[in-house]
């Protein structure tokens, strides 16, 4: 980011607004708070590692950027909340990229249930509750974009991996329903509420270190680092640039990007 581009003050929001990024210490969220920085956002990161977001956040500042960070987990509501608190003080919350998941993939024999709930309480009940929160400022303003992260486990199973592609699928379901709710009160009411689930393959990031089943972690990274050039976080932050610069008229939907070389 060019500082010497930037002409508002770093305390107050640009003329695109505030976007709320979870899951923001690292991969596709911070790459996505940088990129969507750089395009002229002011950004609000949450994110459960604190002095990451802290680091982030100040990088952004530092380099021009208009950011703050709020420690805090997508499982809990008050956390939700005191992050959509904070993007309303940078100015209007006009973009949320739900982003925040883990991937606690393991044997059936040797499967947990607390991980099961909380693979759900953090990949499907987690963008329930951002989503939730931020409705009724982007209905008061007939404005809003909401990016979920899903997966290409949304649309096709894995071994070992039941759970995790069932939060994926229902998040595809979700987006495509509240798309139709919300386009309708468009079509009703006027203004520009979008909705787009991205599904990547394989993205090179910190998320399958949530795999807590050592063989099944090892073998994932074992199966990652074998395929010829997998997915940047930063080519999934170019991605949803592209959907929240398209014109308000458009409205992209569902996009699913892959590494050229996966074959599933």
């Amino acid at each position: 980011m060019n500082p010497a581009s930037k002409s508002h003050d770093s305390s107050t929001a640009s003329d695109r607004g505030v976007a709320l990024i979870t899951g923001a210490s690292a991969g596709i969220g911070s790459a996505t708070a940088h990129r969507l920085a750089d395009a002229g956002y002011a950004v609000v990161l949450l994110g459960r590692r604190g002095e990451r977001i802290d680091a982030i956040a100040s990088h952004l500042r530092e380099t021009g950027g208009v950011a703050k960070a709020i420690s805090g987990d997508v499982t809990r509501d008050e956390d939700v909340i005191r992050a959509v608190e904070a993007a309303s003080e940078l100015g209007p919350l006009t973009t949320l990229v739900a982003n925040a998941g883990i991937i606690p993939i393991e044997p059936l024999e040797e499967s947990e249930l607390h991980r099961w709930h909380r693979t759900v309480d953090t990949n499907l009940s987690g963008i329930l509750r951002c989503v939730h929160a931020v409705l009724p400022t982007m209905f008061s303003r007939k404005r809003g974009d909401i990016v979920l992260l899903s997966s290409i486990a949304g649309r096709q199973t894995f071994p070992e991996a039941s759970v995790y592609c069932a939060t994926k699928a229902a998040i595809n379901h979700f987006a495509d329903c509240l798309r139709g709710d919300l386009a309708k009160r468009c079509a009703d009411g006027g203004g520009h509420l979008r909705v787009c689930v991205v599904q990547p393959g394989i993205v090179q990031t910190e998320l399958f270190d949530s795999i807590d089943h050592e063989p099944t972690r090892q073998a994932t990274k074992a199966y990652i680092n074998a395929l010829d050039e997998p997915l940047l976080p930063e080519d999934i932050a170019e991605t949803i640039a592209w959907v929240l610069q398209s014109p308000r008229h458009v409205s992209i939907n569902d996009i699913v990007v892959r590494p050229t070389a996966m074959t599933r």
